[in-house]
């Protein structure tokens, strides 16, 4: 892992070039998701009939298809409450703001495309206010945590959508903003996170997690098939900015983590699954809505600016 980033008058200093955020392998997507479909539910069982045997053959096939779900939701949900993560069907408004999520997840940011241009100087306009946007390509932008002169090669799998989750967070929450950006809360690592790319990881994580990845020619209509993904959609009901909160809480809990576990650049991996990690968690219990879902990231239900 390379990237480096040094701390400099509380911001980063950039010494090595390869980014944080991995290529996403839309091909390997796509395969898994059409292995999935063809994969048929045979249970089998041989010999005189065992009603336990014949329990656990068909706890195999639902562990075929779905993964981990059983094992993973039953050691994290009471009694009772293993099948309630799946029995609610979404309702239209549901459906509707998921597609909507799944558009925005699917679109790469292109440089050659004006809109998108005008999105990374809004987002310039933000971190360095006053300080006009003379170039795309500048130096200055690896103060605001990028990894190069050119912002633009950064994105990979995160697309626009990660762009404009910075922005999100910027204009909606810009006390927190400006605190991560400067790293201004307790005693930091000589080599530090990328601010701006561990966004984009942020972005890329949470819409993994929450199934909003969707293969070309692939139906934008699949529902999540997760207890996080199910969770999540839930929340959607309510709020139309519910990945946004979500991201702009995450990005507090990752700072955090980072502070706790004394990490340091080479660490990040090991800080991003243990966040994502806590994610799952808190979306296995359920949480009627975002306030609920932060409390249990953060350790409280004020708002983000507080904390």
């Amino acid at each position: 892992m390379a990237g480096l980033r040094r701390r400099k008058q509380g911001r980063d200093e950039d010494t090595l070039t390869e980014s944080l955020l991995p290529d996403y392998d839309e091909q390997r997507l796509e395969e898994e998701q059409q292995h999935a479909a063809n994969t048929k539910a045979i249970i089998l069982h041989p010999g005189e009939f065992n009603l336990k045997a014949f329990l656990q053959s068909i706890f195999a096939w639902w562990n075929r298809l779905f993964g981990t779900f059983v094992s993973y939701t039953s050691a994290l949900l009471p009694r009772g409450q293993l099948w309630q993560a799946c029995d609610q069907p979404l309702s239209l408004l549901q459906s509707e703001r998921l597609q909507l999520l799944k558009e925005r997840v699917a679109e790469k940011f292109n440089i050659g495309n004006q809109n998108h241009q005008d999105a990374l100087r809004r987002l310039w306009s933000l971190a360095f206010y006053g300080e006009p946007c003379t170039a795309l390509k500048s130096a200055k932008w690896k103060e605001m945590g990028w990894q190069g002169e050119d912002p633009a090669t950064d994105f990979r799998g995160a697309g626009l959508y990660g762009l404009e989750n910075l922005i999100y967070l910027a204009e909606v929450h810009p006390e927190t903003f400006r605190r991560l950006v400067d790293k201004t809360d307790g005693t930091r690592a000589e080599w530090e996170y990328p601010f701006a790319v561990a966004g984009l990881n942020i972005t890329f994580m949470l819409s993994e997690l929450l199934e909003l990845h969707t293969a070309p020619g692939a139906s934008l209509d699949a529902e999540p098939r997760t207890v996080a993904g199910r969770a999540f959609v839930t929340l959607m009901e309510d709020s139309d900015v519910a990945f946004e909160e979500l991201y702009c809480a995450t990005y507090c809990l990752l700072d955090s983590t980072w502070l706790q576990m004394g990490a340091s650049y080479m660490d990040f991996n090991a800080v991003i699954k243990r966040v994502r990690g806590d994610i799952e968690r808190a979306l296995a219990t359920r949480p009627r809505d975002m306030q609920v879902l932060r409390k249990k990231l953060l350790g409280t239900d004020a708002p983000l600016e507080r904390i």
